[in-house]
C-alpha cells in the first residue's frame, strides 16, 4: 500500500501539468482582438467670410412725450377775471388767437379815453398856428387830428419837417401826451390774454370771477400741435446723431407711429446713467398723440463704410476675435467702430478670412477646429444610399 501512494501523487501531478500545458497551447492559437485607435472629437465652429460694405446705423431708445411748449399764464393787471371764448377749465382745448380770459379794464379804459380827449384838445389848439406858421405841414396834422378816435388806438404821429416845427410841438407837450397815451394803450392790452398757440389747459389756479393781483398765476397751458420726445442715449452714440435728422417714433407694439426730427442734443451727461438727452420734435399726424405717452424712437445714424457687423459675443478681451486658418484657431485684433445692443461694427481683418461668429469656451491659438459650413457641405454631397456601420 505504501508503494501505491507515490504513484497516485505522481499521476495527479502529471494530469495537472498536462492540463495547464494544453490550456496555454489553445490560448496561443486564439487571435488577439484588433486594437482600435481612440477617436478624437472634432470641434466644429460657426464661421463667416469677412466681407466689407457700408453698414447703416440705428440708435434705438425710449422716452415719454411732453408738450412742445408749456406756459404759465400770469396776470399782469389787477382786477376781476372774466371768461374768454372758452371755459377756464382743465382739459379745455383752444386755438391760436382765442381769448383765454380777461381782467376787468373799466377803470383803465376810462382813464385812457380821458387822456385822448385832452390830447384832442391840445391838437385843436395848435392847428391855427400850423395853418399860419407851418403851412406845409398843416394838411398832415389836420388829417391826423381827424383820424383820432376815442375808442381806437392812436394813428402814427406825423414827423416834424423842420427843427422849428419840432421845437414848437415839444413846447406844447404834443410828443409827451402822444407817447403817454400809446403806453397806456399797450398796458390796456394786457388785460386780455390770448392763446399763443393751439393747445389745451393743463391746470387752473383761479376760476372765472376771482380777483387777481399782478403776478398771480391763473392757469398753465400746453401746446398740442407740437410735441417733444426726450430720450436718453449712450454718450458713445452721440457722434452718430445730427440735428435735423428725420426719425420714426412709435408705440412699443409698433401699431401707431409718427414722424419726428432731432431738434436738440444735450451736452450734459447724467452722472447716474452716463447718458445724454436727445430731444425729438414730433409732428402730430392722423394718429392722436398725448402728453406723457411712452414711445420708442429709432434714429438713423451716420453709416459706417468698409465695415462688417457681427454678434457682440463673438468678441473677447475687448477687441479680439478668432479666425480659422489651415484648420486651426488664430486670435486677431479688430477695430471696433460702433457697439450696438447685440452686435458691433468693425474692420481690421483681411477680406475673405474665416471669422468665428460664436463665443468659444477654453479656446486658444493653434487649437484644431473645423468649419461647420464644411460639415454641412459634406452632408449634402454624401450618397444617401450609403449606410453608416
Amino acid at each position: 500500500m505504501n508503494n501505491r501512494k507515490p504513484l497516485i501523487v505522481l499521476s495527479v501531478i502529471l494530469i495537472l501539468g498536462g492540463s495547464f500545458g494544453l490550456s496555454n497551447y489553445f490560448a496561443s492559437l486564439k487571435e488577439e482582438p484588433e486594437k482600435k485607435e481612440e477617436s478624437k472629437a472634432i470641434k466644429y465652429v460657426n464661421t463667416q467670410p469677412v466681407s466689407y460694405q457700408e453698414i447703416p446705423t440705428v440708435i434705438t431708445s425710449f422716452g415719454r412725450v411732453q408738450g412742445g411748449e408749456t406756459l404759465d399764464l400770469i396776470a399782469e393787471k389787477p382786477g376781476k377775471i372774466a371768461r374768454g371764448t372758452i371755459k377756464l377749465k382743465p382739459g379745455e382745448s383752444f386755438r391760436k388767437g382765442n381769448l383765454l380770459f380777461s381782467v376787468d379794464d373799466t377803470e383803465a379804459r376810462l382813464n385812457l379815453q380821458s387822456l385822448k380827449s385832452n390830447f384832442l384838445k391840445d391838437l385843436a389848439s395848435i392847428l391855427p398856428d400850423f395853418k399860419i406858421d407851418y403851412a406845409n405841414s398843416f394838411s398832415e396834422w389836420e388829417s391826423f387830428f381827424n383820424a383820432v378816435e376815442i375808442e381806437q388806438p392812436l394813428p402814427n404821429l406825423p414827423k416834424a419837417k423842420t427843427a422849428k416845427e419840432k421845437t414848437f410841438l415839444a413846447s406844447r407837450n404834443i410828443y409827451g401826451s402822444y407817447y403817454n397815451i400809446k403806453s397806456l394803450e399797450t398796458s390796456l392790452e394786457k388785460h386780455r390774454v390770448y392763446a399763443p398757440f393751439n393747445g389745451t389747459i393743463a391746470e387752473v389756479s383761479l376760476q372765472d370771477g376771482s380777483f387777481v393781483n399782478p403776478g398771480s398765476r391763473v392757469a398753465r397751458i400746453v401746446r398740442t400741435d407740437l410735441y417733444e420726445l426726450k430720450i436718453p442715449i449712450e454718450s458713445r452714440d452721440a457722434e452718430w446723431i445730427s440735428i435735423g435728422k428725420k426719425v420714426k417714433v412709435s408705440t412699443e407694439n409698433g401699431i401707431n407711429e409718427w414722424d419726428a426730427q432731432v431738434s436738440r442734443i444735450g451736452e450734459i451727461i447724467n452722472p447716474k446713467t452716463q447718458t445724454l438727452e436727445v430731444f425729438l420734435t414730433i409732428t402730430p399726424g392722423k394718429n392722436k398723440i398725448y402728453d406723457g405717452l411712452y414711445l420708442k424712437a429709432e434714429i438713423p445714424g451716420k453709416p459706417v463704410t468698409s465695415s462688417m457687423e457681427i454678434p457682440r459675443n463673438a468678441v473677447y478681451n475687448g477687441a479680439n476675435v478668432f479666425v480659422v486658418e489651415k484648420g486651426q484657431l488664430q486670435s486677431k485684433k479688430i477695430t471696433i467702430h460702433k457697439i450696438n445692443e447685440h452686435t458691433l461694427i468693425f474692420s481690421g481683418l483681411q477680406e475673405g478670412e474665416d471669422l468665428v461668429t460664436e463665443p468659444l469656451i477654453n479656446a486658444h491659438n493653434n487649437m484644431k477646429v473645423s468649419k461647420l459650413s464644411d460639415k454641412k457641405a459634406q452632408e449634402k454631397t454624401k450618397d444617401p444610399s450609403e449606410k453608416e456601420i
